[in-house]
């Protein structure tokens, strides 16, 4: 006869925090502002270098953005537990909701009740993994900044500009011909014989490859992966174009790709080993580095025409009034409009970084322009995604209390555009919320140009 675990049982496990929870599985967890980072826990979610999973310390929510989200996410210890056991977490299953309770119990050391009143002291049924868990790896540190920054610089130089990519560009994107130059757009070579051409340039003319985010080397085919001759240098991932990611200092650090895919627009220009891992020798790799989710810093195309690498920004352009927005056009398109420094997020709700950079140059005030479709979700209650809405809020309170820096959200119609640059392209404005006073107000461009 089935046996029905009791409310009060269950409570108990609801009671358990995700933070707790994660520390009793052995996950690893370190402070970061308002939140605690940790690797995703999704078996499904691949191998990554930095942890990009956040638990909000005010609510116990947790959510993964490594990589633009693999949907990793929940507001307790029975979504957590169902993410790292089973890699994902079916709300309508009960059976699958009874052994994450139990679950939880068992690793919390809390006793199961049932509702017939009989106690299981947490010895449960075998709970089968529908994944297995994922390998720990040791991190490989990426070259310094300033060895990345003249290795993709030279890389870029060798690179193709296809017509098709310049076209986009012009249109879509609006971009003149100097701002295409200086943001330094360039196509991802097609064949590999271009490829392999800019590689042994590079290695010719002396520049090292190894730990550069976005490099590799790979297996020649029946090669022999004890055999260093049957490796060979290439890049990885592939895709249409690059979009260079510059640090604070001017130095290009890392890279986007755009690759043309609907299902996922941009990755990062990222090659981290799996030779420990991977049978197939097809897809081995070694000798490259992951490229994390680095803050891009964008300034306007004019500054970008005279940053001197390893100069810092505020001696060329002002930071006290900083825009912080999700995506590399958008951050480029609006600070090109605006002629305001931008502080490009990789992700909505990955703040990380932010606010201490913010610290540096002494900001006064922070606009916050999330694309309206990530931050509005009419079909809920409330009408917004209350998940990106509570880091956002989580972010401004920190920028605003711990930093004193005056806070406001820029928001728009959604009908005028998806993001900043759509509105603006469009010819409008967005209006401002001032989170310290609730004033609403619009934004004015004569102003802000002034």
């Amino acid at each position: 006869m089935a046996k029905f675990v009791s409310k009060d049982t269950v409570t108990q496990v609801k009671n358990v925090s995700v933070h707790d929870l994660a520390v009793a599985m052995g996950h690893k967890i370190k402070s970061s502002g308002n939140s605690w980072q940790i690797y995703c826990p999704n078996p499904n979610h691949g191998y990554e270098k930095t942890p990009d999973t956040y638990i909000s310390k005010s609510r116990g929510h947790f959510k993964c953005f490594g990589g633009g989200g693999c949907g990793c996410q929940g507001g307790d210890a029975i979504t957590y537990y169902s993410w790292s056991t089973f890699g994902e977490w079916d709300k309508d299953n009960k059976e699958h909701f009874i052994d994450c309770v139990t679950g939880v119990a068992e690793i919390m050391g809390i006793p199961v009740v049932y509702t017939d009143g009989s106690v299981s002291n947490n010895e449960r049924r075998s709970i089968i993994r529908n994944t297995p868990p994922r390998p720990v790896i040791e991190d490989v540190e990426p070259q310094p900044d300033e060895v990345c920054d003249r290795v993709y610089r030279r890389f870029l130089s060798l690179c193709p500009m296809y017509e098709e990519h310049v076209q986009e560009w012009r249109t879509k994107r609006q971009y003149s011909d100097e701002e295409i130059v200086a943001i330094g757009l360039r196509s991802i070579p097609r064949e590999y014989s271009e490829v392999n051409s800019i590689i042994q340039t590079l290695l010719a003319e002396g520049y090292s490859l190894e730990r550069v985010p976005g490099f590799t080397k790979k297996l020649r085919r029946n090669g022999n992966p004890m055999n260093d001759r049957d490796w060979y240098w290439s890049i990885y991932p592939s895709g249409k174009y690059f979009i260079p990611v510059r640090n604070e200092l001017g130095q290009i650090v890392r890279m986007r790709v755009s690759t043309g895919r609907p299902d996922s627009k941009y990755a990062w220009f990222s090659s981290p080993p799996n030779i420990e891992f991977e049978s197939d020798p097809s897809k081995m790799r070694k000798g490259g580095a992951s490229s994390g989710a680095p803050l891009n810093i964008v300034a306007p195309y004019q500054v970008l025409q005279a940053w001197e690498p390893g100069v810092e920004i505020t001696s060329y352009f002002r930071a006290d009034f900083v825009i912080t927005t999700e995506g590399e056009h958008k951050s480029h398109i609006s600070a090109n409009k605006l002629k305001i420094l931008h502080a490009s997020i990789p992700g909505s709700g990955n703040y990380k970084g932010v606010v201490p950079t913010l610290k540096r140059w002494g900001t006064k005030k922070l606009a916050i322009a999330m694309d309206m479709d990530a931050l509005l979700a009419p079909e809920k209650k409330g009408g917004k995604n209350q998940y990106v809405f509570n880091h956002l809020v989580d972010f401004a309170k920190q920028a605003l209390d711990e930093e004193g820096i005056e806070v406001v959200i820029w928001c728009w119609d959604p009908k005028h555009g998806k993001g900043l640059d759509d509105l603006l392209l469009g010819g409008r404005t967005p209006i401002e919320i001032d989170l310290r006073t609730k004033e609403r107000r619009p934004v004015s461009l004569a102003l802000l140009l002034t």
